[in-house]
C-alpha cells in the first residue's frame, strides 16, 4: 500500500524489525517502530498484535500527529501499539529525529529494573559508545536514562521529558522492567543506537559478573 519513497522506508523500516526479532529483541507481539514518512506530519508505525517473527510490509501502517490512522489502512482491526504517544511525542518534540525505534531485551529489560532506584545507566571508556551519534571518541561518559514504568502513557512521557531537560544529549531511554527506545536522524541512525546499546548492555552486565 506503500509506494514511492514510502515504500523504500516501510521496506528499510522492515529489515530493521526483522534483525531485531532474529537477535531476541522483540519477543512475541511486544515492540514497536517508526519512521517519519515523506509527508513529515505523518508517520510509517508498527501495527500491534502481530508477532514479530511474522512481520510483513502490510503489517506497517500510517498515522498523523495525532496517532489517526490514515487512508486506505483505517480498517477496522487495524490500530498501532499503545505506546504510539511515545512515538509521536519525541517527533513532536525533536523535528530532526525521523525514526524511533523500541526494543525488550532480556539484558535491557533486567538491567532496568535492577539500575531503577540509580534512574540510569553510565557507560563510560568503551570503543562502541562512537556508535551512538555526534560521540567522537570513547573518553566520554554516555547516560542512559531510566524511568519508571507505567501503562499511563503521559507518566512516562512527563519522566522521559525531565531527563532530557537535565541531559539533553541522551539518545534513548529505558523504561524499567520494560524496554528500551531509542531514535535517530533516520532509520539506519536509530537501529546503529539499537546494537551499541545492547552491545554496552553486554559489556556491563559481563563487566558486574566478573
Amino acid at each position: 500500500m506503500f509506494t514511492d519513497n514510502n515504500l523504500k522506508l516501510a521496506t528499510e523500516l522492515l529489515e530493521a524489525i526483522k534483525f531485531f526479532n532474529q537477535k531476541g529483541w522483540s519477543p512475541a507481539t511486544s515492540t514497536n517502530y517508526s519512521v517519519r514518512s515523506s509527508n513529515l506530519s505523518n508517520y510509517i508505525i508498527s501495527r500491534s498484535g502481530v508477532d514479530k517473527s511474522k512481520f510483513a510490509l502490510e503489517d506497517l501502517i500510517l498515522i498523523d500527529g495525532e496517532a489517526r490512522l490514515l487512508a486506505p489502512f483505517n480498517k477496522p482491526g487495524i490500530k498501532s501499539s499503545a505506546e504510539t504517544e511515545i512515538h509521536t511525542h519525541i517527533y513532536a518534540k525533536y523535528p530532526e529525529i525521523n525514526c524511533v525505534l523500541h526494543t525488550h531485551s532480556v539484558l535491557g529489560t533486567v538491567l532496568s529494573k535492577v539500575f531503577a532506584k540509580e534512574k540510569q545507566l553510565q557507560f563510560e571508556g568503551f570503543e562502541i559508545q562512537k556508535g551512538l551519534d555526534g560521540n567522537m571518541t570513547h573518553e566520554l561518559e554516555s547516560i542512559l536514562p531510566i524511568v519508571p514504568n507505567s501503562q499511563v502513557m503521559s507518566e512516562i512521557l512527563k519522566n522521559m521529558d525531565r531527563h532530557f531537560v537535565e541531559k539533553p544529549s541522551i539518545h534513548g531511554f529505558l523504561i524499567a522492567g520494560h524496554g528500551l527506545y531509542t531514535w535517530g536522524k533516520d532509520i539506519a541512525t536509530a537501529k546503529r543506537h539499537i546494537e551499541t546499546y545492547e552491545f554496552l548492555f553486554e559489556c556491563l552486565y559481563t563487566s558486574r559478573s566478573l
